[in-house]
């Protein structure tokens, strides 16, 4: 019996090492190797969700490039010989592999079992909205911008497009073997939509060029909503080459549309705000050049003095004591109040923790003096806002005291294209109807009579307002650098849009900025079929 299970053992051992061995002679031979199918994976494209603008126009994945896939065919060998080169059909479809290749645009394949074109997506195809899109790093992860705070609701419709073929183990294609499209939600039309129209954001970014405004900003608001329309700032950079910026004394990464600057006379329809409604009336006032408050002596625009000036031509003529003396009247508290109900002083939150700069109100402690009060009555000292409160402010005034929390993100879109807006919170009143007309009125005579007669056009009335803002800061040369801005909203009658231009180291408000606001109005306003 012993005997018996040692043999049967033997013959099992035996048996077992002879199976091993041919299975070695079967993976070390390369005429059996050969013929052993393998599934090859070639990966064709990434792609993460799209950024829309307001009318489902593409903000990226808004290029594309043609690449070929090629089975090894005689055919096929003619064909990519005159596309790509003797030697490079040598190399690869002579040899019996599949290939694939970008067109580089300039050639057309019919599509058959044997030859397969595809459409890929690259993400940037232009630089419009660059500071706002902002930009992703080598892997496709968020860096600033949208790509960074909406990364998530993009990420949510990426997709990959690859092909699958056949092969043996020196990855030659199999003979007779078809190319397996594999599309993993690649063609999706999945991602977000902003409230940005490319349109206007052309425009704008072309003005501030034509208007050599080469460091500082301008954005467009909805004055009904407070969207955001467009939203640019320079000096601009190159995706495709980050590090060479990173030192840069222009600071071309930061999105003035967002950042604080000295505000200076733009922030005088604040103060008249705070004094109209506390009931102090808007007198007439003699303008000598000059005033003086708690020893201080400040001086106007018009060194000469404007005379005897009423509230309207105050505006229109940005006279600096008329708004001094009127501080004084209404005092550091109701004017800080007032400030703060227009947005001073208050970050925005765009969604998703996209947090613009909140700049800077004095505290009511600082405000201790009538030259104090008087100082951030016609908008010096302490005070500072981003060109996206200052449109803030103004769409407010434009819309009848109704103030509405700027935004920009408009909902997300599904695969097929459709949209699931946002929820926006409602406005609130934070100004009287009246105070309201007051302001416009005035400001409408700046455009017509007053610092901003460079933006006067024939085809509708504006509401505009100049500054120069004094900074502290000195160039190489001893001068004071001085941030220049002008704002205001068209058509007059019956507002629909916010224009605000901001340049660093300006000359002034009207000059700078006046042609700037002239050319972006007028281009809206042509393209605009509502009006």
């Amino acid at each position: 019996m012993k005997k018996r299970v040692i043999s049967a053992l033997l013959v099992i051992l035996i048996s077992f090492l002879s199976l091993s061995g041919r299975l070695f002679f079967i993976s070390s031979d390369s005429d059996f190797v050969s013929v052993q199918p393998h599934i090859r994976v070639r990966e064709l494209g990434n792609k993460k969700g799209t950024v829309y603008d307001r009318n489902g126009k593409q903000l990226t994945n808004n290029k594309t490039k043609t690449i070929i896939c090629a089975k090894p065919t005689a055919e096929n060998a003619v064909l990519i010989s005159k596309l790509k080169g003797k030697e490079y059909a040598k190399n690869t479809i002579l040899k019996g592999n599949f290939t694939s290749f970008d067109t580089e645009g300039n050639n057309y394949i019919n599509d058959s079992e044997d030859i397969k074109t595809f459409n890929i997506f690259e993400r940037y195809g232009d630089s419009v909205a660059l500071h706002l899109i902002g930009y992703t790093d080598i892997d496709g992860n968020g860096v600033a911008g949208i790509e960074k705070y909406y990364e998530k609701q993009i990420e949510e419709h990426k997709g990959k497009l690859s092909v699958a073929y056949s092969a043996d183990a020196l990855g030659r294609m199999l003979t007779g073997e078809k190319i397996e499209i594999r599309n993993d939600n690649y063609y999706s039309q999945g991602g977000i939509m902003l409230t940005i129209d490319r349109k206007i954001q052309v425009i704008v970014e072309n003005a501030l060029k034509n208007g050599s405004i080469d460091k500082g900003a301008a954005v467009v608001l909805d004055v009904k909503s407070s969207a955001i329309l467009a939203c640019a700032s320079t000096p601009i950079y190159e995706r495709d080459n980050i590090s060479e910026y990173l030192n840069s004394p222009d600071s071309p990464f930061l999105n003035r549309a967002f950042e604080s600057f000295p505000v200076g006379s733009v922030f005088k329809p604040v103060t008249a705000a705070a004094a109209l409604e506390n009931g102090i009336k808007l007198k007439e006032y003699n303008c000598k050049g000059y005033i003086e408050k708690s020893a201080n002596k400040f001086n106007c625009n018009k060194l000469e003095g404007h005379g005897t000036i009423d509230f309207d031509s105050a505006i229109a003529m940005s006279c600096n004591p008329y708004f001094i003396e009127l501080s004084t009247q209404i005092g550091a508290k109701k004017l800080l109040d007032t400030a703060r109900n227009l947005g001073f002083g208050k970050s925005i939150n765009l969604g998703n923790g996209f947090i613009t700069s909140s700049g800077s109100l004095p505290d009511i402690k600082e405000l201790n003096s009538s030259a104090a009060v008087g100082n951030l009555g016609f908008g010096q000292g302490k005070l500072t806002a981003s060109p996206l409160q200052i449109a803030l402010c103004f769409a407010t005034i434009a819309n009848d005291g109704i103030y509405n929390t700027p935004y920009i993100y408009k909902g997300s879109v599904d695969s097929n294209g459709n949209l699931t807006p946002s929820i926006q919170k409602d406005g609130k009143r934070v100004l009287s109807k009246i105070t309201c007309k007051t302001i416009k009125c005035a400001m409408a005579k700046t455009t017509t009579a007053g610092t901003g007669k460079a933006a006067f056009t024939s085809l509708f009335d504006s509401c505009t307002k100049t500054a120069t803002a004094q900074s502290g800061q000195y160039n190489e040369n001893g001068i004071e650098i001085k941030y220049c801005w002008f704002v205001g909203f068209f058509p007059a009658e019956s507002p629909k849009y916010v224009v605000c231009i901001l340049k660093e180291n300006g000359s002034s408000g009207g000059m700078d900025g006046a042609p700037v606001f002239k050319e972006i109005s007028e281009n809206i306003y042509i393209n605009d079929i509502s009006h």
